[in-house]
């Protein structure tokens, strides 16, 4: 980094110390993408802030950045969020059963934490996740989360994919079989022994693990 970058560096972090707890004056708002901006003057300092767009369920700050105007810090703050976007976007994992790029137990944690979700949506991750690498068919995972027919849970498993894809921004393709649907693969994979035998719905290990951290 140039002496220039690591004064900016420099000046940033002081910056985000001392406006960590402080309100920021004369706020403007901008979204980005599935960000919200929010810019203003602090103790002389141009300060600009991400947060999750609502309807998020929380304000927690993502990322900030510094600027000699509200205008430049935003600015500033847009190209770290990009470049925090593309560094998680390669290094998704390719799921060699579904050719499905699956977001890291940080990017999942972060989106079970900002969606909303039913209690019936939190029982059906959550008995999916305790089935671990066994996975579960849609009957038996009906049966744990509670659900009086397989498609009311095939309906309830796809909104949630549905859910972190919006958040996370993923690329879904269009839906096909029940076994082929984008929205069920960003929760699991499913595997098909026999053609005599129901799929069963084995969720990502990144998933399983962010669902023991966050619910």
């Amino acid at each position: 980094m140039s002496a220039r970058g690591l004064e900016q560096r420099a000046f940033q972090d002081r910056s985000v110390r001392k406006s960590r707890n402080a309100d920021v004056s004369g706020v403007i708002e901008e979204e980005f993408g599935k960000y919200l901006i929010k810019a203003g003057v602090l103790s002389g300092d141009s300060v600009a802030r991400a947060f999750p767009k609502p309807p998020a369920k929380t304000q927690t700050m993502i990322a900030d950045a510094v600027g000699e105007t509200p205008a430049l810090a935003i600015e500033a703050l847009k190209e770290i969020l990009e470049e925090r976007d593309r560094k998680r976007s390669g290094q998704r994992r390719l799921e060699g059963n579904s050719g499905t790029l699956v977001p890291s137990e940080r990017e999942y944690a972060e989106a079970l934490r900002q969606i909303r979700l039913t209690p019936a949506q939190v029982r059906l991750l959550k008995a999916l996740t305790i089935a671990g690498k066994d996975g579960l068919t849609i009957g038996n995972l009906s049966q744990a989360a509670g659900y009086k027919s397989r498609e009311a849970s095939i309906k309830v498993f796809k909104k949630i994919g549905l859910l972190i894809a919006e958040y996370l921004e993923l690329d879904l393709p269009e839906a096909g079989s029940a076994q082929n649907d984008g929205a069920a693969q960003v929760l699991a994979f499913s595997y098909i022994e026999s053609d005599d035998e129901p799929a069963t719905w084995i969720m990502h290990q990144e998933l399983r693990d962010a669902v023991r951290s966050v619910l």
